[in-house]
């Protein structure tokens, strides 16, 4: 606790608390939670204008809250900024209070939405990428030492805004754990939402990031069944979702459980993009789970196949696996691109900064290990430069992968400056321009190679 002494700018006033919720009244209760009652009101600022909050209140009675998870909700929250994570406004510690205050979130927490028609499927899969976006960051983005493990994820704990923009919330039973070993594991009592908690950390104590990406697979399944993951009242199958839908998807029979208004809006690829990440993430060893980063990447796909692809697709439509990269929030962009070539495009990487918040993420596509040869050709963009347009060649690989269709030259233009081409200018050429600010991202194919390629426009999606 001492550490939150350093933290005075966030610290307001309880008389301002109790004047947003009129000391607390019925009428501006809204819900309750696992560290207490939440409220909801206009909090006063000094020549400002009031801003809406919601307003958490600590209740010490209940099992496991406390002093250690109030503390740990303001620093995380403090330190850690991500557009897919919940924006705190500040506590107050008065007395015997311990009151917490964020944005408030006006379409509430997804689980009361998990069975509303209302809810597209494309909506559902943008949720879940921006949730998997925060819990990625979460992992892999806090800092080059450390991690950040949530504890906690479920349904209830993903809040929605006025654009349907996940964010994730509650990090009072987050853990922060080493960062600079492939797994980390940390011992503790296990602590979580039952039908979320990871099997092996609830057995052994044992817990790891690898706990979140059980529970964020909970959540997957949850949005695409339309129910939660665990219903009182049930003794069979049924209770626990993650035992209906292991078994319905080995035996093939996943579209009995899902939604039912769903079904007739999924696309097929869309659907098995998505169960199929969804389903791995529920792997009862650890080790065979995907990290976030790939979660990340497959419910993008998944997106990609349902929206349909927006641009033309050059080079192979069958060659390596889909991969997309879509910018939806308006604050992501990119800062670098690497290009692995010499005869064709072995690889491409991105590198997508937050510029609100600094935070930066890297994705790769293609073959790994450099086989050029050479390092990787590197374009850095600068705050204000946008890709304007793109073009190169789609030839045939020959030697010893011999007769594969490939992204043979690539180069990309700004609106600052011009490039130079990438690889070696062999076979059909092609080349597309857009307007500045209408890019949205890329998408395509890749395997040893890059083997298609492809782009997004806002105004396609």
């Amino acid at each position: 606790m001492a550490q939150i002494f350093q933290l005075q700018h966030l610290r307001i006033p309880l008389e301002h608390i109790i004047v947003a919720t009129n000391n607390f009244a019925e009428d501006t209760f809204i819900g309750r939670g696992g560290f207490g009652r939440v409220y909801k009101g206009q909090l006063p600022r000094s020549g400002e204008p009031s801003i809406t909050v919601a307003i958490k209140r600590l209740d010490e009675t209940l099992a496991g809250q406390g002093p250690r998870e109030f503390g740990m909700e303001i620093l995380l929250l403090a330190s850690y900024k991500h557009s897919n994570l919940v924006s705190l406004v500040g506590f107050s510690d008065e007395g015997a209070e311990k009151i917490l205050v964020y944005k408030y979130e006006i379409n509430g927490s997804l689980d009361r939405h998990l069975a509303s028609a209302d809810l597209t499927w494309e909506r559902r899969l943008r949720i879940c990428l921006g949730a998997a976006r925060g819990l990625e960051y979460l992992h892999a983005g806090v800092g080059t030492s450390h991690r950040v493990i949530h504890r906690d994820i479920k349904s209830s704990n993903i809040l929605l805004d006025e654009n349907w923009e996940a964010k994730i919330s509650d990090f009072g039973l987050s853990k922060i754990g080493p960062m600079n070993q492939e797994f980390t594991f940390l011992f503790s009592n296990a602590c979580g939402t039952c039908g979320y908690i990871d099997p092996e950390y609830q057995n052994t104590g044992v817990l790891s990031k690898e706990s979140d990406v059980y529970s964020f697979g909970m959540v997957m399944f949850e949005v695409l069944c339309g129910r939660f993951a665990m219903i009182v009242g049930f003794h069979d199958e049924r209770r626990l979702l993650s035992s209906l839908v292991k078994r319905r998807y080995r035996e093939g029979r996943l579209g009995e459980i899902i939604m039912g208004v769903l079904g007739d809006q999924m696309k097929q690829y869309s659907l098995q993009t998505f169960s199929r990440v969804a389903y791995r993430c529920l792997n009862e060893s650890r080790n065979q789970r995907p990290d976030m980063k790939m979660v990340v990447q497959e419910v993008q796909s998944s997106l990609e196949y349902q929206i349909g692809s927006p641009s033309m697709l050059w080079g192979s439509s069958k060659g390596g696996d889909p991969w997309s990269l879509l910018l939806e929030n308006k604050n992501l962009k990119f800062r670098k691109i690497e290009i692995d070539h010499k005869d064709w495009i072995f690889s491409i990487g991105f590198t997508v900064e937050d510029s609100i918040t600094g935070s930066s993420v890297s994705y790769h596509y293609g073959g790994d290990g450099g086989p050029s040869g050479n390092q990787p050709s590197k374009i850095s963009f600068d705050e204000d430069e946008e890709i304007t347009e793109i073009g190169g060649t789609v030839g045939v690989t020959h030697g010893r992968y011999v007769v594969y269709t490939v992204i043979s030259s690539l180069c990309i233009l700004t609106n600052k400056r011009r490039r130079v081409r990438f690889g070696k200018e062999t076979g059909t050429s092609f080349s597309v321009s857009w307007d500045v600010g209408s890019f949205a991202g890329f998408y395509g194919r890749s395997g040893f190679y890059l083997d298609g390629l492809g782009f997004y426009s806002k105004t396609t999606i």
